[in-house]
């Protein structure tokens, strides 16, 4: 078998766990919620969504200042960070788009117009995509250390994962300096960290019995989550993988939170992501007078 077929094989198996992920949550929606009661429980947290919009719009605003330090390493000249915003808020969007890679796809097409040749932007993209992978690693880990509610095996195999995947983190690519790497790593950390957060806020926010345990739980099983979607193959944005997993995972830990709120809550994340990753797009068209203004 050729490698074109291996991939199509590969996409087509992340595309359909990612169906079957969406079926999976909008059956256990269905079975929790009708229209009118998710409607309810939505206007009820209205009062602090501009809140977890700023939070998730912070968020994109790290990782594309990590994305930025990298491309400032291979530019010929140095150039200002909204360059790099635009750049990579016109490309993100592609990530719903079957396949799961359009949004790299999309920053190769783009790297010559900022001075950076197509294989220097290859590893700029396979870069960026390790540094999310520990980034997320180390994340989940420590909220995990935090809650103190995983079972000591999962716990132990999490610790010992974080400690190889930040060794590989210092050796891999020997260009950057260290200290520059584990830098952009925690930028990369912290902006997931913010995803997290923001469902462990949705969670708390309808729960009445709620602890800082539970609130630390909650961000690092999604954390985690987020990795599995970003990994899969195929799977466009982790559409219905993240959202899947996250629920498969709190009833296998048994985690003490009502079912019908762990599915309104990670459904809500992915509409408030897919809100923000529009608007940055959006907002691209404002800044097309500036970046012309630049090359010029």
């Amino acid at each position: 078998m050729d490698k074109e077929k291996i991939k199509k094989v590969v996409y087509l198996l992340g595309k359909s766990l990612g169906i079957i992920g969406l079926l999976f949550v909008f059956y256990q929606l269905s079975q929790e919620y009708t229209l009118s009661s998710f409607t309810k429980q939505f206007i009820l947290l209205l009062d602090i969504l501009p809140f977890l919009l700023i939070i998730n719009f912070l968020s994109i605003l790290i990782g594309i200042y990590a994305w930025h330090i990298m491309l400032l390493h291979y530019a010929k000249s140095p150039f200002p960070y909204f360059s790099s915003y635009y750049y990579f808020s016109k490309t993100e969007i592609a990530k719903y788009l079957p396949g799961n890679i359009f949004h790299l796809v999309g920053r190769q097409a783009l790297s010559t117009k900022i001075g950076i040749s197509q294989v220097e932007m290859a590893k700029i993209s396979l870069f960026f995509s390790l540094l999310l992978l520990t980034g997320t690693v180390l994340t989940s880990t420590f909220f995990a250390l935090l809650s103190q509610n995983i079972p000591y095996p999962i716990l132990t195999l999490m610790v010992i994962s974080s400690i190889i995947i930040l060794i590989i983190l210092i050796y891999m690519y020997p260009s950057f300096p260290v200290i520059k790497k584990l830098s952009m790593n925690m930028y990369l950390a912290l902006s997931i960290a913010l995803q997290g957060i923001i469902l462990g806020m949705i969670v708390m926010y309808q729960s009445d019995s709620f602890t800082a345990n539970l609130f630390f739980l909650c961000i690092s099983i999604y954390t985690l989550s987020w990795l599995i979607g970003f990994v899969t193959p195929g799977a466009s944005g982790g559409l219905g993988i993240r959202e899947g997993t996250f629920i498969a995972i709190t009833a296998y830990l048994q985690v003490n939170i009502p079912t019908d709120i762990i599915i309104f809550s990670v459904l809500l994340v992915r509409l408030i992501n897919i809100c923000l990753d529009i608007g940055i797009y959006l907002s691209t068209f404002i800044l097309e007078k500036k970046i012309k203004e630049l090359k010029t």
